[in-house]
Order: structure tokens, then sequence, then C-alpha cells
């Protein structure tokens, strides 16, 4: 009832296997596995699913769409996340959605995953609208921009959870046909940093701003290392000032952490306390006087940027600058990981090479310790 196939690619000349089972009066069954062991287990399991009359092959696949099942993993699994992670894959399961309109599940194929892939990482998109140029009046459109391969990849893992949820939950489909389809290529994480010059411009033009508030963010983004979503979501209950601390309650790792305040940015924070004049609850509250943080100040950002002269710099390096700053006072790797508190060394993996002195230093004073 059960063959297993030796398949050689004649490209890459890999093997893999495929296991096709065949009943009479049913359409044969396969899959493709990379050893001959998977393929026969998987045929077993399929064999004694149908003599005891509980295998029906893509039956509730087929009368199930994948519309019904982002419906269903929407109102289910993506309500207990929070508002901001619920709505960034709402916007990657609505993209899937698009490209499977029409489809049962069975009809979702590892091939016409792999295809929709392609066609995500090529898509252009832009960030913001179109605006008008303050010297010549000309309309400049928004600049077109290409996904990056984790950007990808996340819509593809996105994909990989509503579809596990079918088979482990709701027993639509018996195999999740995302585990057939390789990731993108993901680049080395960015090591961009500031200089001593480039921050101290950097602060000089934050300091000018339109938006005071910009230069004790920055003065706290240095200083900390913690993430822009963090600080912007500050509340005045979040701050001791007697004693330098702060407390950020939502983090990406989902656990509360105190970020120590000192020098100028505690300095700052308690001038700003001061000019608190709508008594907001939030420490970066809207200059619009509207509730809620003021979570899009990039144009503010953007011009301090354009000010100070740096170019090719994100927020979001403003942790790197802390790290290196840490590493040139001789922090180690699991200090600086504590600083931005990452769970793991890995993410710090990157400043290895700031911190080459430091572990030279300890190297020595083993030595010598030792008489080596």
């Amino acid at each position: 009832m059960a063959s297993i196939q030796r398949i050689v690619s004649p490209i890459t000349k890999s093997v893999s296997y495929r296991a096709q089972v065949r009943v009479k009066g049913r359409p044969a069954q396969s899959e493709t596995f990379p050893n001959r062991k998977e393929a026969q287990s998987w045929a077993a399991s399929i064999e004694a699913a149908i003599r005891e009359g509980r295998h029906f092959p893509h039956a509730a696949a087929r009368r199930t769409s994948f519309d019904a099942l982002a419906t269903d993993y929407t109102e289910t699994v993506l309500a207990e996340f929070d508002e901001k992670e619920r709505a960034t894959r709402m916007r990657q399961l609505n993209w899937w959605a698009e490209q499977f309109a029409g489809l049962a599940l069975a009809e979702i194929t590892a091939d016409r995953i792999s295809q929709a892939r392609d066609r995500l990482g090529a898509e252009t998109f832009t960030r913001g609208k179109p605006h008008r140029d303050k010297k010549t009046g000309e309309v400049i459109a928004p600049k077109a921009h290409k996904r990056s391969g984790g950007t990808v990849n996340r819509y593809i893992a996105c994909l990989s959870h509503a579809l596990s949820f079918a088979v482990k939950e709701r027993r639509l489909l018996e195999r999740n046909p995302v585990s057939d389809i390789s990731r993108k290529k993901e680049p080395r994480g960015r090591t961009r940093f500031l200089t001593d010059e480039d921050r101290a411009a950097l602060l000089d033009a934050c300091g000018k701003s339109a938006w005071p508030a910009l230069h004790t963010l920055v003065l706290l983004a240095i200083t900390t290392g913690a993430r822009k979503g963090e600080l912007i979501r500050l509340k005045w209950l979040d701050i001791d000032l007697k004693n330098g601390r702060a407390l950020v309650r939502e983090t990406k790792n989902d656990e509360q952490r105190t970020l120590p305040l000192a020098g100028k940015a505690l300095e700052a924070l308690r001038e700003l306390k001061l000019q608190n004049s709508a008594r907001s609850e939030w420490v970066f509250a809207q200059p619009s006087g509207l509730p809620g943080p003021y979570e899009h100040f990039d144009a503010h950002w953007y011009a301090a940027l354009e000010a100070a002269g740096i170019s090719d710099f994100h927020f979001h390096d403003l942790r790197h600058t802390t790290a290196s700053m840490l590493a040139a006072q001789g922090a180690s790797l699991l200090e600086i990981a504590d600083v931005l508190g990452h769970k793991t060394l890995a993410m710090v993996k990157r400043y290895s090479h700031l911190v080459v002195d430091h572990k030279a230093k300890v190297i020595e004073k083993m030595v010598a310790a030792k008489g080596l």
C-alpha cells in the first residue's frame, strides 16, 4: 500500500525520499522527506490511520477557506497579544489573505507559499506621504523601499503560526506546509554608533528642536540603552527622580526592568517634570495635548539628524552607541547585555570586537595570578 521513492536533484545532487500511500477508491497521499526513516514513519502512520478509520485526507481542508482560518486565528489567537503586536500580525496576515483569496486550506501548498514569499520580497512600499519641497515647491513622492530578508521571514513566521494553529488546534491540516519553505538570508545586525563628535552635535541639534522633549528622550536613549518604545511609553508614576530609577513595564521580552538614571539625563527629566504644564501622565506627552504618548515624532528626529550632519542613522542605533561607550569603559559582554535588556549573549556578540582590551586585561590578570 505504501511505497518509498529515492529522489536525487539533478541540480544540487541532494537526496530526498517521497512516501506515497495508495488506497483503492481514495486519492493517493504523498509527502517528501529528507531521509528514508521519516518517510517510512509518515507512511506507517497514514496506513494505521486508514485501517482505524481515522484518516480522511483533506476533507476538512477542502471545506475550509484560508479566509475562514484567518478570521478564526485572529479572534482566538491574536486577541491574546498586546495592541502593537496584534496590529503587526494583522497586517502580515492580511497580506497572506490577499495572496490566498478564494483558496481552501488544501490548496495552500509549499509551492504556492514559496511563490508568494518571492513576490513579497520583490514588492516595494513607501513610508510617509508625498510632500512639497520648501524651496522649489515641487511635490516629492515618498521613497520606495524593498522588504528586507528579516521582514520577509517575519511574514513567513506569521503564516506558519496560523497554519500551525490549523494543524494542532483545529485539526484542519495534517502538516504545516511552511515547514518545507526556506527562509530568506538576513544580514548581520547593524553596529552603527555615534562618535563623540557626532553625539555632541546630535544632542546640540536636539536641544534646538521644535519639540524640546526630544533632547531628554535622546539623552535617555544614549545613557540607558532602552528601546524607543520603552522610553516613549514611560509614565511619570514609573519615574523615581529622587533615587534615579525608571520602571519599564512593557518590554520586548515581556519582563519589567529598571533603568538607572544619572547625569544630564536625570537633570533633563527633572526639568521636563517642572515644564509639564499640562500635567500629563506621560513623560513624553503629545505637544497637541491629545491623550497618549507622542509616538510619531519622526519629523523632529530627522530634522535633528539633518541639522547635526548625520546620515544613515536610526533611533535604534542609539542602543549601539550605548554599547560602544560601555565597551570603551571596560564593560563585559554580559554587562552590556544586562544594560540593553537582552536575555542571552547572542544579540551582543556583534560588540565582541569592542571589548578586546577588556578581555586582554582579564587574561593578563589570570596569567599573572597563576604564574603562567
